[in-house]
């Protein structure tokens, strides 16, 4: 009588498969495909200093926060019951 494997057959299969493939050297990159990579990423660091200009505050002001702190500090207490009046 055959004992029982604990791996399950599928798997044991893929494990022996596994160590008859042939190891696999890293993929070597031709010229054109660096040349086309260091391209792109380029352009996304070109993209990324660009948005971080449009969303910057111009010359460092704080114009648009002062804004923001002045409607949060000066909101009601009870918005919410506002919505919920004008709502009806």
């Amino acid at each position: 009588m055959k004992k029982a494997s604990r791996v399950p057959a599928k798997k044991a299969a893929a494990v022996r498969s596994a160590a008859r493939a042939p190891k696999r050297k890293p993929a070597e990159l031709t010229p054109e495909e660096v040349l086309h990579l260091e391209s792109i990423s380029r352009r996304y660091e070109e993209s990324e200093r660009a948005w971080a200009r449009m969303t910057a505050p111009p010359d460092g002001d704080e114009t648009w926060t002062r804004v923001e702190e002045h409607l949060i500090a000066h909101a009601p207490a009870d918005a919410d019951r506002r919505w919920k009046y004008f709502s009806k």
